[in-house]
């Protein structure tokens, strides 16, 4: 039975029946709306219908955009050889698939490069760049979802008279590194001293909200739009992933590739950039950044790409593997999160993340068969092994007595480093609260090194906390809700009390507990299969627009049945009746809660979600939380 608290979200009742007449929608739709925040038709209208023209600013409006637009555009011009390096997870690997297709159709003397998570670990490398250098010739290093952090490697890249320019997106610290350019959306305009000054007016891909045109050259799709710097200090939306700044700063690129003072993209360019949103989205949901605002617009608009033919050889077979059904055209954002993401992931946490980059820019459609089944072969070693370590990593915490503590430090001889964060964030779904597990060589190996994986909960900034126990670390980077570090193994214990204590000391009591917030409470009879696909108009869902949860009361359960491929089956489905409807339940990674929920005879109250079946086409729910 459920510790977690239910908070139903609060809505007022007038103001919905408004917000429902005047934008011409449900009642229940506009409660929900109202209870994100919006509360006018404009609001309403704008949120229900994303749209890149509206949503999309402008490339040069991004901190430091324009510089490392203009010096990219310049090694295209002299052919100087380029490396677009990258991060190993699939928002580095789809902004490395961005920069690398856009400087490609460009002409530009370009290759890819992306870090072994296994042998290098995240970020520049001082010896990668040295290899790039005398082995490849290289002389221009962009970064991708990565290099924010790398200060020695910067002063590397430099003394070996290498242009560096960085894009990035993760947590700025106080010191940056000295690139030759940096393109970051947290970055003040100060901060970004070659960001132009000027407005710009564009006419290319933002307005593409008719992906069924997008090889159409007549179509009407240029509308000129101009947008002027926001006068604040700071970028206005500073949510965008790797990925999405990796677009921006291929489509100022092309931009300074058009002719004329108006920056007209041609066809040609403009068409490979709107192919370019399509992985853009495909970022934005890996790297779970809040879906709001340019994010909303670009998942959007990217998802209807992803769905048509034209998409690459190499992700359409991706696609098809994860459960894509041709004959039903459409993607949402939780098929990308919970189905293609994890098989791309998968190869970037077993060393293979170049082979994933591969695999959606090839044109050999042999290959991408070839790499597409490898790949899906990665990702089922990777959940045998995500068992494997949960199990130990739990059990190292009944041994230690460590379930009363703050935050839990774990670690584990020889745990896989590229799962080990998976890992950590099943442990903070099931005891909430900040966990750190760290993979150590084996004994009686040299390395003294340790690397780890931190996930961390609502009100705890885990950047903040890692920087209080900074004379531990050698190094750590990443968000306030994800972060990696290394540390050395004799220093692990003095480590685990520093960052315990950190968090006892900043966590309420009530932040202890998990919260589920609830969007209403309703019977199972009001989930009609017209007002379930009403619903769909709230999508894309993730973060900052979770998908609805719903409550119902007096609840009876019955008919269990455990689900999964193999004979570890942690799934399961029931039938869940209400005042005579029943609607059949799915329950996922959760199959222990069968005997809990007995007997059948005692109501329930559950909490859910519902979807319109891919199988049944029946309505059904998706239980995430439950209490008698």
């Amino acid at each position: 039975m459920s510790l977690k608290c239910w908070k139903v979200r609060q809505f007022d009742t007038e103001l919905t029946r408004s917000l429902a007449i005047s934008a011409h929608i449900s009642d229940l739709l506009a409660a929900l709306l109202v209870s994100r925040g919006i509360k006018n038709e404009t609001d309403a209208k704008k949120f229900l219908n994303p749209s890149l023209k509206e949503s999309l600013r402008e490339p040069f409006l991004l901190p430091g955009c324009r510089n490392v637009a203009e010096r990219l555009f310049d090694a295209v011009s002299k052919k100087k050889k380029i490396v677009i390096y990258g991060d190993y997870d699939v928002d580095g690997i789809t902004g490395v698939v961005i920069l690398y297709q856009v400087l490609k159709e460009l002409g530009g003397n370009v290759m890819y490069y992306i870090p072994s998570r296994l042998d290098e670990g995240y970020g520049l490398h001082d010896d990668a760049i040295k290899r790039l250098v005398l082995d490849d010739g290289v002389q221009v290093v962009v970064t991708v979802d990565c290099g924010i952090a790398s200060i020695r490697e910067a002063e590397t890249a430099a003394a070996l008279g290498i242009e560096l320019l960085i894009t990035d997106h993760h947590t700025l610290d106080t010191q940056i590194p000295q690139a030759a350019a940096i393109a970051h959306p947290q970055m003040s305009y100060k901060q970004a001293a070659d960001f132009s000054e000027n407005s710009i007016s564009i006419s290319d891909i933002s307005d593409i909200d008719n992906v069924d045109n997008v090889n159409n050259s007549n179509s009407d799709l240029d509308s000129i739009i101009s947008v002027t710097k926001n006068q604040s200090d700071y970028y206005p939306f500073k949510e965008l992933c790797g990925a999405a700044v990796a677009l921006k700063v291929a489509w100022g690129v092309c931009q300074l590739a058009a002719d004329g003072p108006g920056r007209k993209v041609s066809d040609k360019f403009r068409n490979k950039l709107i192919e370019m949103v399509g992985f853009a989205a495909l970022g934005t949901v890996a790297d779970y950044v809040c879906l709001l605002d340019e994010n909303r617009a670009i998942v959007h608009a990217g998802l209807q790409f992803l769905a048509l033919p034209a998409v690459s050889i190499g992700l359409r077979k991706l696609l098809l593997v994860s459960g894509f059904q041709a004959d039903k055209p459409v993607l949402s954002s939780e098929f990308m999160a919970f189905q293609v993401v994890p098989r791309l992931n998968a190869a970037g946490r077993l060393g293979q993340a170049m082979l994933a980059v591969e695999l959606l820019i090839t044109e050999d459609e042999h290959r991408a068969e070839e790499l597409v089944k490898y790949i899906d072969g990665l990702n089922e070693s990777r959940k045998k092994l995500e068992r494997e370590i949960l199990k130990s990593a739990e059990q190292q915490i009944i041994d230690n007595s460590y379930e009363s503590d703050a935050a839990f430090v774990l670690e584990g001889d020889n745990w896989h480093r590229g799962v080990i964060g998976i890992v950590a964030s099943r442990l903070v779904d099931k005891y909430h609260r900040p966990v750190v597990v760290f993979s150590s060589p084996k004994m009686g190996t040299s390395s003294v090194e340790i690397v780890g994986s931190a996930r961390g909960v609502a009100g705890i900034d885990l950047c903040e906390a890692l920087r209080a126990c900074d004379d531990f670390l050698l190094r750590f980077g990443g968000h306030s809700a994800a972060a990696g570090l290394t540390l050395e193994r004799q220093k692990i214990a003095a480590f685990r009390a520093m960052f315990c204590d950190y968090v006892e000391a900043n966590i309420d009591q009530d932040m202890r507990i998990a919260e589920i917030f609830i969007d209403g409470e309703f019977p199972l009879g009001a989930f009609t299969k017209k007002t379930v696909e009403l619903l769909t108009k709230l999508s894309p869902f993730g973060s900052g627009n979770s998908k609805p949860i719903f409550m119902a009361k007096n609840v009876y359960v019955s008919n269990f049945k455990l689900m999964g491929k193999d004979e570890n089956k942690k799934h399961f489905s029931a039938d869940f009746s209400q005042n005579g409807i029943k609607l059949r339940g799915v329950v996922f990674s959760k199959s222990e809660w069968i005997e809990e929920m007995k007997p059948y005879n005692q109501p329930l109250d559950i909490a859910f979600k519902v979807q319109v079946s891919k199988f049944s086409n029946n309505v059904e729910i998706e239980i995430i939380d439950w209490k008698r």
